[in-house]
């Protein structure tokens, strides 16, 4: 009896996460258009507004979109509470003043499916990491450069020189 319960709740997280993957799949062209699109949109504006003045024109026109992008997921927001009052679920207001976001059904719920998942995501998630470990330690490499203090260096820097008193 259990058993048909659980297969058929690993077969919608299986589909889930199928579903999230494609999407992926599907933005990541996107984004790299993106990229490109906003490189060639960089030149153009280095060129016909200067460096300074281009650099702005790009931060004023990616504001815009973010602000575009706020307002659309905020629309969305306000109009899903009001649908999902019904069934009982938090807005953000409620979870803000201080009732957990999940109740003790969900987070049994979120268990099972974690459980139900585990092993099947995990060896897959493993054999990733362990494909692209290269990668993944230059980019922690390159991100610890990065972000190391550079206190060692300002010593043989110095001060900059003051004013004549």
């Amino acid at each position: 009896m259990l058993q048909s319960l659980f297969r058929r709740a690993e077969a919608t997280v299986d589909n889930a996460i199928a579903s999230v993957l494609a999407r992926a799949l599907v933005a990541i062209p996107f984004l790299v258009a993106a990229g490109f699109g906003t490189a060639a949109l960089a030149i153009y504006a280095y060129d016909n507004f200067g460096v300074a003045a281009g650099n702005l024109l790009l931060a004023a026109v990616f504001c815009v979109v973010g602000l575009v992008c706020a307002a659309v997921v905020a629309v969305r927001f306000r109009s899903k509470p009001a649908a999902d009052s019904s069934t009982g679920e938090q807005s953000a207001g409620e979870a803000a003043a201080g009732k957990p976001l999940f109740d003790p059904v969900d987070r049994d719920v979120m268990a099972a499916v974690a459980t139900a998942v585990g092993p099947i995501a995990l060896p897959l998630v493993l054999r990733t990491v362990m494909r692209n470990l290269p990668l993944l330690a230059a980019i922690a490499a390159a991100g610890f450069v990065l972000s190391r203090n550079g206190g060692e260096h300002e010593k043989d820097i110095g001060t900059p020189m003051q004013p004549a008193e």
